[in-house]
């Protein structure tokens, strides 16, 4: 069940009340609950694999027992790398099977061996990327003894399952997770009162902006070499803000869904179109993502070279972003963006630790000429990468970028939907007034009267229903 569907509106409301109804009986209780909705909404969604994630869960809960119990390391490495292993296989099975071995009989057939293949065309289990990194994260931090293994089979498995974020995260640490549902929650009603006003928000962005762009940064995509240059740069720019606003918009729903059953999740999104540079995109984008990379890939890794100097710092950013880009998906376009973003980091690699981007002031209203020139400059980087994302293969990405250099730039575009453009101007401005904020309306509650806050509500709430696209959009990370 969609998010942004009357479906999820009733299965929230009748968890709301069944999870805390049961409050009173206890964490087991509570989580008995949480484990069954979270099972009913997975298995509605794509019930032919609700058994493997489960399998998952199993199998991952009994090796970080065992190696937190194994009494030599390499017993402990045994069962580390077969944890390892299973998940990394599962993930490759199902994600990349096909894409690796169509390359490579297509590379044969380049070479003169010629011959025909025939795909498995294997299903994608929904949140596999996101809960297969939440496991991998989990069997490393016990791996180096950061975090005790989960004794409970029924908390372990309720953390895996969680409805809010199973199905595009965010990728959540055990550490923070399990604590939290280790204890009886209690009704917290200022927490559940910003849960609603974040789900508000990301229906807006979801709802309002990110599907009303869908349509035409179809048509743009479409067929590229048709489109002129100036239509191609609108394109960029309305799936740069589509993603932003779709993703965004989840990972509020999520958020806001999660609080109104008194757990917190981390923080994905934080502002990152107001980014002064590539690094600080990357803090402030799919931040759960970028930590779980920084941590379990780039931070090991530049250990591991240090004593190449900035070559080993090169190595380190090329390889975990080309993690970062084939994470997305089984394509090359999704290896180019991770070759792109390991070129936009080259700069900051070669010129060492102490070379570091400053972030534009919180408290100030307007930026400097600086700062605007760098938030700009990232916003159209990040821009042009983010079409890699968008197209289907390497060669419609050729085609793509090779328009934007056409005279036909600088000429009319043919496409142009002011209004979307209108409205994501207007949502960026709310979130340029209160970055630093977890969502756009945290604060709105202390900083107006009750009326004017509850007729901004209703006005979302109008609009949300005014400008509901009458077309289908599925959540764009729930491709990746």
């Amino acid at each position: 069940m969609e998010f942004t569907s009357f479906v999820y509106a009733l299965f929230l409301a009748l968890a709301f009340a069944l999870y805390w109804s049961v409050a009173r009986w206890g964490a087991r209780a509570q989580n008995m609950v949480l484990l069954l909705v979270s099972a009913i909404f997975y298995a509605w969604a794509d019930p032919r694999f609700l058994g493997l994630l489960l399998l998952s869960g199993a199998v991952n809960y009994a090796l970080a027992i065992g190696i937190a119990g194994a009494r030599g390391e390499r017993a402990k490495s045994i069962l580390f790398f077969l944890g390892i292993a299973i998940d990394l296989g599962l993930l490759c099975w199902f994600k990349y099977f096909d894409f690796f071995y169509g390359s490579a009989v297509d590379l044969l057939n380049t070479i003169g061996f010629q011959g025909t293949h025939s795909t498995l065309a294997l299903a994608l289990p929904l949140g596999i990327s996101f809960y297969t990194f939440q496991m991998l994260g989990y069997l490393i931090d016990t791996r180096n003894e950061e975090i005790e293994p989960c004794e409970d089979p029924w908390h372990f498995v309720t953390y895996v399952l969680y409805f809010p974020k199973i199905m595009a995260g965010p990728i959540e640490r055990a550490q923070v997770f399990l604590p939290q549902i280790a204890v009886a929650r209690t009704f917290d009603s200022a927490l559940a009162t910003d849960g609603m006003r974040q789900i508000l928000w990301g229906l807006l962005a979801k709802v309002v902006v990110a599907d009303n762009a869908s349509a035409f940064v179809d048509l743009i995509f479409k067929d590229p070499a048709a489109e002129t240059g100036s239509t191609l740069l609108v394109g960029a720019f309305l799936y740069f803000i589509q993603i932003y606003f779709d993703f965004s918009g989840y990972s509020n729903i999520a958020i806001g869904s999660s609080k109104l059953l008194g757990i917190r999740l981390t923080t994905n999104f934080r502002t990152p179109f107001f980014a002064t540079g590539v690094n600080d995109f990357w803090k402030r984008w799919h931040i759960s993502l970028t930590t779980w990379m920084i941590d379990h890939l780039f931070t090991p890794l530049s250990f591991l070279l240090r004593d190449r100097g900035r070559a080993g710092t090169v190595i380190s950013f090329t390889t975990t972003f080309l993690a970062v880009g084939i994470w997305h998906g089984a394509n090359w376009t999704f290896v180019a963006f991770g070759t792109l973003q390991s070129l936009y980091f080259l700069p900051l690699a070669l010129s060492g630790p102490g070379k570091k981007t400053s972030a534009f002031p919180t408290g100030d209203r307007v930026p400097s000429p600086r700062h605007f020139a760098r938030m700009l400059g990232t916003f159209l980087l990040m821009m042009l990468s983010f079409v890699l994302l968008r197209v289907t293969s390497i060669g419609d990405a050729v085609t793509y970028y090779l328009g934007l250099f056409d005279p036909s730039l600088f000429s009319k575009p043919t496409v142009f939907p002011s209004m979307v453009v209108l409205l994501a101007l207007l949502l960026m401005l709310v979130e340029w007034f209160q970055r630093g904020m977890t969502h756009a309306l945290e604060r709105i509650e202390a900083a107006m009267p009750g009326w004017i806050r509850w007729t901004i509500y209703m006005i979302i709430l109008y609009t949300i229903i005014l400008l509901n696209h009458t077309g289908h959009y599925r959540f764009i990370y729930f491709q990746f």
